[in-house]
């Protein structure tokens, strides 16, 4: 049988469900053979899955949306994330977010989760992105825990496994992006794929459900698992603990998107392409029953 691939865009934490189901047999014991490709692009995550190459993925959901309204089917058949966690990580003279002001603020491209998210939260703290500070635009790679290091910004917005290495080294942790209910992390396919293998895709959701669960309840092998994955992590273990708790409580046990959130994120992605206001959020969804 021809492995089954599924694409997770990048290694975050958040995506390793699947690499969990594999270190615990979870695919073998249901007859599948499964491969997880890492495009170490998230952007490549909705594309891929489009044309087929990997049939499943984890993209994020702004990708999944610019890509229904170019007339795409991709669709939404279970939820890693309902709510995005990134974090402003600053030089330690940067106590607080008023003191953001007048600083060089690195951000990826806008169009992209943390460069969405992070317009977002500056709009919430009232800056004027034009006049209060300045963004440095880091490129498609984000280069932002690089670029800190270097000094050739103040602070940025970096997922929990750059925030908290970050932090280890004597960055401060400002703000993060936990309030927002935004959707992060679904997972995809494409109607086309999903008629013609439901059967497949039903039997993938229910062990990313099983994953899942092991994930949060077993966190001494969840943790050697992410250190075996992420050996650049290998010697930063309070930052992997704290990446563990993060995702711990935030993985979706049940697997169920939230409308709420893919609503949020709706509005986020109109303020870019004001065709999202028409986007039903439920349009975006197939139920999969487990």
């Amino acid at each position: 049988m021809n492995p089954i691939k599924i694409g997770i865009g990048v290694p975050s934490i958040g995506r390793f469900p699947p690499y969990i189901a594999q270190a615990a047999g979870l695919f073998e014991r249901q007859g599948l053979n499964v491969e997880v490709v890492n495009q170490k692009d998230e952007e490549k995550a909705v594309p891929d899955i489009v044309a087929g190459h990997t049939p499943l993925g984890t993209p994020n959901a702004p990708s999944l949306i610019f890509s229904a309204l170019h007339g795409s089917d991709i669709v939404i058949v279970g939820a890693l994330l309902n709510r995005p966690a990134f974090y402003l990580v600053a030089d330690p003279a940067i106590s607080s977010i008023p003191t953001l002001r007048g600083k060089r603020l690195g951000i990826n491209q806008p169009h992209r989760m943390a460069g969405m998210t992070m317009l977002a939260l500056l709009r919430r703290w009232g800056f004027a992105v034009e006049t209060d500070l300045k963004l440095v635009d880091l490129g498609i790679n984000d280069r932002s825990l690089d670029a800190l290091i270097d000094k050739q910004i103040d602070a940025a917005l970096l997922p929990p496994e750059k925030a908290f290495v970050a932090e280890a080294r004597g960055f401060r942790v400002v703000a993060d992006s936990l309030q927002f209910d935004f959707h992060w992390v679904p997972l995809a396919t494409t109607r086309r794929f999903l008629r013609d293998h439901r059967d497949l895709v039903k039997k993938i959701c229910a062990i990313y459900q099983q994953s899942i669960q092991l994930f949060k309840t077993r966190p001494k092998e969840t943790i050697a698992e992410i250190t075996r994955r992420l050996p650049a992590l290998g010697d930063e273990s309070q930052a992997i603990e704290k990446c563990y708790r993060v995702f711990a409580e935030l993985l979706e046990p049940t697997l169920r998107p939230s409308l709420p959130s893919i609503r949020a994120i709706l509005k986020e992605v109109a303020r870019q392409d004001p065709r999202a206001k028409e986007l039903d959020p439920v349009s975006l969804i197939e139920t999969v029953e487990q």
